[in-house]
């Protein structure tokens, strides 16, 4: 906005900073942990893992040989290669960790964080674009800042914030193509939306959103009606950048679909719709009672609620004419492929949140920006009233989501005990001289990966107690086994065909180091730990 000062725009950046670091600063050197420890560590061993080999982008690497896909850990892949999505992101945190000579988490949650904020500030100039409402924007920016699900994972190891973040930055890109017909911008945006799409599959969706509300939008025209010559010519002008985005993700997909074949991958690459009625009726249920609060605070429902139901309210009494090219066409397009996604993918939302992320999100908050645009803005004698109550909300939901995350790390961690020991007993390999290439199989450790991360080795991994998965993994070539004591104190009589046939031949203090015998070795758990 030209009548803007650029002062604004530095007061802007400035406070999404500010209350960036707030919400995040309490967790950012902390390892993986409590709610998807699991996919956190997974994403984390592949920074790792570029560091191990020589930063070979095209062929990323875990800490674990035996790979969750296909096959549920019974396969013997022979590599830690993996299938991943476009590793960018991580490629680059690996890179900055080479720079600053360590692989701590503050690394990678500073990248994370650094690149949600930026993507926040283009969600504040996308909203300063179509609602020309500093205190719009601001709010826009508030409500998507404290939404638990974005705070919980804007400094997270996963990339679902990031590639938000790209999104946020195309829709912004493409707005402004729109305004000021510059097709520089059109570009960019394909290209930003494309990097989306290659981060994080499921921002595919906005990309094809906004290549179908083109397709519709070039068939209006507020002088005259549009010609099939006039449509081709604009067309065509358009095409160069989505065909050269579409040929690399489909060139990408097509590798990663060769790497999962070859060696395996950590990661989901297929669809998880319900199976039936009551399988349907049960992931709500779960959504309800675990997620209620958790992608908006009950604060922000009611925010987002009534500005609404008072935009429709003022739209249908004032009768404010709803534009041809009207953003609510892009929003609806937006919105049916995030819930054709859902319905795909629906038993993940069961138990991993982020794929609010990854859906409807940002439509809930692009319709929300839209019922901002329909209502006046704020005059000069008002802007000081709305500044308050800004402030006020933006200390309620910083209270509220702060609350929300420290809610989610209460109790003790499985993760973060399984790191504790096994940061100890690697450690301990090394003063006894055990060397780093050495493949350890490791027992109910969790998650998969964070024993890995913990000992700085590789190896193998048994998580699931079905017998042919245990059968399998037992007979890998691995040089030696290792459980935390607790854990064989604890199953010794339930994994009893098992753990009887473990030998103890050293350990730390609460990691034991073990080979496997043919027949049983020791009946009792006093009897394992004998020479501790």
């Amino acid at each position: 906005m030209k009548n803007v000062s650029k002062i604004v725009y530095y007061a802007a950046a400035m406070c999404i900073t500010a209350i960036g670091l707030i919400v995040a600063w309490p967790t950012m050197n902390l390892m993986p942990s409590y709610i998807h420890a699991w996919a956190q560590d997974d994403w984390y061993s592949i920074a790792l893992g570029f560091q191990n080999n020589g930063f070979d982008f095209f062929h990323p690497e875990t800490l674990i040989y035996n790979k969750q896909f296909p096959g549920w850990w019974m396969l013997d892949n022979g590599s830690t290669i993996t299938s991943v999505d476009f590793p960018i992101h991580v490629y680059i945190v690996a890179l900055f960790m080479k720079l600053f000579g360590t692989t701590a988490p503050w690394v990678f949650r500073c990248w994370t964080l650094i690149i949600s904020l930026v993507g926040l500030y283009f969600l504040y100039l996308l909203g300063m674009r179509l609602t020309k409402s500093v205190v719009k924007s601001a709010l826009i920016v508030l409500i998507v800042i404290t939404s638990p699900v974005y705070a919980y994972y804007f400094n997270s190891y996963i990339p679902s914030a990031p590639s938000l973040a790209l999104v946020f930055t195309g829709f912004w890109a493409y707005v402004r193509y729109v305004q000021e017909n510059d097709r520089r911008f059109w570009h960019l945006a394909i290209a930003t939306l494309g990097l989306a799409a290659l981060i994080r599959t499921s921002q595919a969706v906005p990309f094809v959103a906004i290549c179908c509300f083109e397709l519709l939008r070039l068939t209006k025209d507020e002088d005259h009606k549009v010609t099939a010559k006039e449509y081709f010519s604009k067309f065509k002008k358009l095409l160069p950048s989505v065909i050269i985005v579409i040929v690399v993700i489909l060139g990408y997909m097509a590798w990663n679909a060769h790497l999962k074949k070859t060696y395996g991958s950590l990661f989901l690459d297929h669809l998880e719709y319900p199976n039936g009625w009551e399988d349907v009726t049960d992931i709500f249920d779960n959504i309800r009672s675990r997620w209620k609060f958790h992608y908006f605070t009950e604060l922000q429902h009611y925010v987002i609620l009534l500005t609404m139901v008072v935009s429709v309210v003022f739209t249908v009494i004032f009768k404010k004419k709803v534009r041809r090219n009207s953003w609510l066409w892009l929003a609806l397009i937006y919105s049916f492929g995030a819930m054709c996604f859902f319905v795909a993918m629906m038993r993940q939302y069961r138990d991993h949140d982020y794929y609010c992320l990854d859906s409807f999100f940002f439509p809930v908050v692009f319709i929300f920006i839209i019922g901002l645009r329909q209502l006046p803005n704020p005059k000069k004698w008002w802007t000081i009233g709305c500044s308050a109550a800004l402030l006020f909300l933006c200390i309620m939901m910083s209270i509220e989501v702060k609350d929300n995350i420290k809610n989610r790390r209460i109790g003790e961690d499985r993760t973060i005990v399984c790191a504790e020991r096994y940061e100890k007993f690697g450690k301990w390999l090394d003063e006894k001289g055990i060397d780093r290439d050495v493949k350890i199989l490791t027992i109910h450790a969790y998650s998969q990966n964070t024993p890995f991360i913990a000992m700085n080795r590789k190896g193998y991994t048994l998580m699931w107690c079905d017998q042919d998965i245990v059968d399998s993994t037992l007979n890998f070539k691995y040089d030696y086994i290792s459980i935390e004591d607790q854990i064989f104190n604890n199953e010794f009589e339930f994994m009893y065909d098992v753990y009887s046939r473990f030998e103890r031949i050293d350990g730390s203090d609460e990691v034991s180091l073990c080979k496997l015998h043919d027949t049983v070795f020791c009946k009792t758990a006093d009897e394992f730990f004998k020479n501790k």
